[in-house]
């Protein structure tokens, strides 16, 4: 009887640590699709960003690059005391300020 114990003590041991080792394999196989979906995501943004880069060129040389630069970042923050009126409300406190 002894015998027969170890032996079915054995096999649950076997099966148990083939079972973790389907597990992990598992869990790697989708690791490695999810990188792969990842970078093919990656990929195609780079390559749309190409795209839109040759169709968006209107500079046909760098003599403007200086201007659409400026321009560009004023159309991003030239709006920002607009959109937070609070920095602006802080900004006119300096002066109401008393010192004690």
């Amino acid at each position: 009887m002894k015998n027969a114990t170890k032996i079915k003590a054995g096999l649950l041991l076997t099966s148990l640590a083939c079972a973790a080792g389907a597990t992990a394999a598992l869990v790697l196989l989708q690791k490695k699709r999810e990188e792969q979906v990842y970078h093919e995501a990656e990929l195609k943004a780079m390559d749309e960003l190409e795209e839109m880069m040759r169709e968006d060129s209107d500079c046909a040389c760098c003599a403007c690059a200086d201007e659409c630069a400026a321009t560009d970042l004023q159309d991003a923050f030239g709006d920002a005391e607009a959109d937070n009126p609070a920095a602006a409300d802080d900004e006119g406190d300096d002066e109401k300020s008393v010192e004690l």
